[in-house]
Order: C-alpha cells, then structure tokens, then sequence
C-alpha cells in the first residue's frame, strides 16, 4: 500500500477498542451497584441479583440476532445499536423507587436486557469482523489489542464509579456514566469505525496474502467435525465442566463486590478493590496463551481452578474479618483464575477438539457457558435465605470448580483428537 501514512486500519482498531471499552467496561460494573440497587429498593440481594441471569438469557437470545444484523447491516450499525443500548441500560436502573416495588423489578430486569444489546452487538464478534476488515497481517496481535479493552475497560468504569460513590448516590453515578457512554461510544462509531471498500483502501497485508495464496497449497487444519464431536463422550463431558466452573467465576464478579461491603467496605473501596482485580486480570489475559502453550491443558486447568478455590478461602476468610492481606489474596488469586470466564472455553476446547470445525463446537458450548452463568443468581438466593449465607456460598462455588477441574481433565484424556492420532 503506498500510501501507508494515510491507512485508516489503525484508527479503526481504535474505534473498536473504544466501542469494546464502553460496553463490556460498563456492564461489568453491576457487581459493585447490586448492593445500593438493593438496599434503595427494598429487595434483597437475591431478587436483584437476577439482573444477571436475564442479562445471560438475554445474551443467548440475543446472540442468535446479533450475527443476522451484521451480515444484513454491518459492523457501524450494530456498534450504534450496542452503545445507545449501553447507555439505555444504565438509565434505566434511575427508575428505581424504594418499597418494594414491582416497577423497580422491571425497570432492573429489562436494564440486564439492554445489557444483552451491548454485549452481543458491540463486543467481540462485532470487532472482530472490523479487525478482519482492516487486517489481514497482524490481525492477532491487533485482535489481542482490541479485546484488552473489555478488561481494562472494566476496571477504569469500576474505578470512576466508586470515585462517584463518594459524591452522588446510585441514581447521580449512573446518569454521569450514561453521559460518558454515549460521549465515547458516538464518537467512536462515527469517526472512527470505517469500511475499507468504501474509503477506496484494503486491508492490511492483502497484496501479500493474495500472493502467498497464489503460490502455496491448501493446508488441512487438525481437528474433529462439530457431528463428530457432538458423538463424542469429550464433548459432554467438557460441557457439563464448563457449566460449573463459568457458574463459578460468574459468582465471584457478581458478587465479590458486595461480599467485602457486607464485612465492613464502603463502596468506594469496594469498587477500588474490583478495579484492582480487574486490572490484574487484563494482565493476566495478556500472557494466558503463553502460559498456556508451556503449561499444556491439563496442568493449565489445575493452575487456574485452584487458584480459584485459592481465592474463595480468602472469601470465607474474610467473614467478620476484613483485612488488607486477605483482600489481597481475594483479588490476585482471583485475578489468576479470571480464564475460567475468558480463556478456558476456546482453550480446553481447541485442545480436545481441534481447530478444524471448532468455531461451530464453540458456538455449541457457549451453550453451557451461559447456562452456567445463568444459574448463578438463583444458586446464591438459595445460600442466601440459608443460616451460613454468602459465606458458605463461596464454599460451595470452590467446590464446583474443583468438580469442572475434573471434569476438564477427563474430557482432555478421551478427547477425540488423541484416538484419531493413534
């Protein structure tokens, strides 16, 4: 391309970056607001935890349509539908009145919706579609960029949110965001998200790739096909363990925040601590296929599910007794175990099943990655109206991820790809 300076690629990836920032950055912060949302309306914590589950209900469904949109109205359009969605969601938790009211219910419930709008239209399928229209080289490592923005987005919406905690209630909190939404979001779609075909450019690398597919031979991938896997007993197996350990890492986001404000933490530093968390966990995601490909699946999946029941004995800790040290172990072992939402289902799953068909097997398993989040909320209200409460709610969520951990490491030891190469 000779006129590389003018390449509008890079600022693309920007825009995406952003549009990443805003939506997952934002919806992320419902763990540290359930307590206010609770305590302002007279709902327990269990009812309003709900949010979560119609927010994975909603992703399901939602996922479904967010891929016909693309095709039909492409990358620009849907960006536009997520971000004014973002901002719609958390409107809608400022028409919340005190007294139980069902109104305030709804008004939730259809804010964990919206929630479903910016996830599926505006995050990871949506970018990756403007990353492949911009590059073909470095598309990874541009794929790698770009995705970092849920991450580390969460952690600066968490960390401004608790700021704001410290001057204006819930309702002001989520107004100023709403604003900050729509500010970066716009600005985003519209400046930045572009079409190549339609500035006249092509992507990055194309001249290069047309020649190297010119000049080389088709290479057959490794892998299963979606029906073979779907005969598989690897499958099944791998699914049910993704249902317990993401039901397990969803508790923790959803519900840590409140966890440290029922011992003692005001919101703000409850908000700080999920920041930190969460910064620590973008660094994380950052070296996980290193370690991963030194580690091999199954010693991966021992690391990352005890460091997770690791992180819920510094829960249990905690009860009754807040201390910065246990705090610290809350977060960086945490932090360490944020791969069973993230990396776990693409990882494990490429392991067991090759790369031949697995953007399908993917799409199949998500499945129980959803139903294990979903399951999340109704699992704590159960704890919850018990004696032990939260607190033995955390005993049982270790518990589960050792359960997926084993679960894992059988579907690795009858995976399909192991017979085929034999």
């Amino acid at each position: 391309m000779n006129e590389s300076k003018k390449f509008f690629g890079y600022k693309a990836a920007i825009g995406a970056f952003l549009v990443m920032f805003v939506n997952l950055g934002a919806c992320t912060t419902l763990g540290i607001f359930l307590t206010s949302l609770s305590e302002y309306s007279g709902w327990d914590l269990g009812m309003v935890g709900y949010i979560g589950t119609v927010n994975t209900i909603g992703n399901v469904i939602l996922s479904i349509v967010a891929v016909k949109a693309l095709s039909k109205l492409g990358a620009k359009t849907t960006m536009l539908i997520s971000v004014l969605a973002c901002a719609i969601h958390v409107h809608l938790y400022t028409f919340a009145v005190p007294g139980q009211n069902i109104s305030t219910l709804v008004f939730y419930y259809l804010a964990g919706f919206m929630a479903s709008f910016s996830i599926t239209f505006g995050t990871h399928a949506v970018c990756s579609s403007v990353i492949a229209d911009w590059f073909v080289e470095k598309r990874e490592q541009i794929s790698g960029i770009v995705f970092s923005g849920a991450g580390f987005g969460a952690a600066i919406w968490v960390f401004a949110a608790g700021q704001l905690f410290k001057v204006v209630d819930f309702k002001g909190c989520y107004r100023i965001l709403s604003i900050f939404i729509l500010a970066i979001g716009l600005f985003s779609v519209i400046c930045l998200i572009k079409d190549p075909k339609k500035m006249g450019q092509k992507p990055l690398g194309w001249d290069n790739a047309g020649a190297a597919s010119d000049a080389g031979a088709a290479v057959d991938v490794p892998g299963v096909s979606k029906s073979e896997a779907l005969r598989s007993p690897a499958f099944w197996v791998l699914a049910l363990a993704l249902l317990f350990v993401c039901m397990s890492g969803s508790a923790y986001m959803s519900y840590a925040p409140s966890w440290w404000q029922a011992n003692g933490l005001d919101a703000t530093a409850a908000a700080n601590w999920n920041a930190i968390y969460l910064v620590i966990s973008g660094a994380v995601l950052l070296i996980v296929g290193k370690v991963f490909a030194k580690a091999g699946p199954s010693i991966f999946t021992v690391i990352v599910c005890v460091a997770f029941v690791a992180a819920m004995a510094c829960m249990v800790a905690l009860n009754g007794h807040p201390a910065t040290l246990i705090l610290v172990g809350c977060v960086v072992f945490a932090a360490l175990a944020y791969p069973l939402n993230a990396s776990i289902p693409g990882l494990i799953g490429q392991s067991v099943f090759g790369g031949r068909d697995f953007a399908a097997i993917s799409a199949t398993l998500m499945t129980s990655v959803y139903v294990g989040q979903a399951l999340t909320a109704p699992v704590m209200n159960a704890f919850l109206a018990t004696e032990g409460g939260m607190g033995t709610a955390w005993l049982f969520f270790g518990g589960t991820a050792l359960v997926g951990m084993v679960l894992i490491i059988v579907s690795i030891a009858i995976s399909p790809m192991k017979k085929a190469a034999k």
